[in-house]
């Protein structure tokens, strides 16, 4: 299963280049003073063996090839999807409205019917061809993530659903994800209250067009990789060389943030994608658009002011096999 993004590159460069030449002026961002009314990330998948909260060792082995890989990497702009192509994510509690939703794709033999999931009545997906959807449901302790999610008359369907507790990893040990690595699809995200704190104290992900043609590496549990040469294996991490100061780049405060959550947490590829992307919880979740000002309402904000050149590609494990056997459940995904 792939959850990826499939613009052509062609396409997203131009895209990008009209953005940034357009003479109209977008719609503005509503001021970083107001409060951000939405949800954020806050204690999500904490749980023993988390490889999110895991700071980057200060001797930690670098790749060889990694010169190579992150020249590969740079053929693309670095972008953080913001209006698209992301993940838009609602709250639920025990008032919550409750929905059986059935997976369309047989990715589980015999079928696969979430019996009650939360699904408040605002709820929406991306409205990009990924459809991706979340739901937090703090009451229960669970995650509900949705691939291709729609709305169907007083119901509804997705290609594929699932749900993890919230206090655990964030990784499906079968990889049956709504992300092609394993991953949740709340994991790794940028929250807006974080970038308003100027602070993330977690690993971010990534997507990228070149992912390695064979197993992935941990903590990914799948991969849908097609490319050979300088490509990363899913799982991969990465970080942004820690001796750089960041404050001193003259970056925009946003910038300076999730400059330093690379450097400190690293990035780690969890899609493949039509381009180098970031995400950011969509803000059509939000009473008001909660990013800063720097940030316009266009699909994709532009970070290349970092210095990705100077990123580093961590050592990465052995590549593990696929996960083969039965699905396996969990307390939030009882069918």
């Amino acid at each position: 299963m792939s959850s990826s993004s499939r613009r052509s590159r062609i396409v997203g460069a131009v895209l990008l280049a009209m953005a940034l030449v357009a003479c109209s002026t977008p719609p503005a961002p509503e001021s970083e003073s107001r409060p951000i009314v939405g949800p954020d990330g806050a204690g999500l998948f904490g749980g023993a063996g988390s490889p999110w909260f895991q700071r980057v060792p200060a001797g930690a082995s670098v790749d060889p090839r990694s010169a190579e890989y992150v020249a590969r990497m740079l053929a693309e702009i670095p972008l953080v999807s913001v209006n698209g192509w992301t993940v838009p994510v609602y709250e639920a509690d025990s008032a919550t409205p409750r929905y059986p939703v059935t997976a369309t794709e047989d990715y589980v033999p015999g079928g696969w019917t979430l019996p009650a999931v939360p699904i408040p009545d605002a709820a929406a997906p991306d409205p990009k061809e990924d459809g991706h959807m979340v739901v937090v449901d703090r009451s229960a302790g669970c995650v509900y993530e949705f691939w291709q999610a729609r709305r169907l008359g007083a119901g509804w369907t997705a290609s594929w659903v699932n749900a993890t507790p919230a206090d655990g990893t964030g990784v499906y040990p079968d990889g049956l994800s709504a992300r092609a690595s394993g991953f949740s699809a709340a994991a790794g995200l940028i929250w807006p209250q974080e970038l308003a704190a100027g602070r993330i104290n977690h690993a971010l992900v990534f997507a990228y067009p070149f992912s390695r043609d064979s197993g992935p590496v941990p903590p990914a549990t799948k991969s849908d990789g097609r490319s050979d040469g300088a490509a990363l294996p899913m799982g991969t991490r990465l970080r942004l060389d820690p001796s750089i100061d960041v404050e001193s780049l003259g970056l925009a405060p946003e910038q300076v943030t999730i400059a330093r959550a690379m450097q400190e947490y690293g990035l780690i590829l969890a899609d493949s994608g039509g381009g180098f992307t970031l995400f950011a919880a969509a803000p059509q979740s939000y009473a008001t658009f909660p990013y800063p000002s720097s940030w316009t309402r266009d699909t994709w904000a532009n970070i290349s002011a970092i210095p990705f050149n100077a990123l580093q590609v961590l050592q990465p494990t052995e590549p593990v096999d696929r996960y083969s056997g039965p699905q396996v459940t969990n307390r939030c995904a009882a069918t």
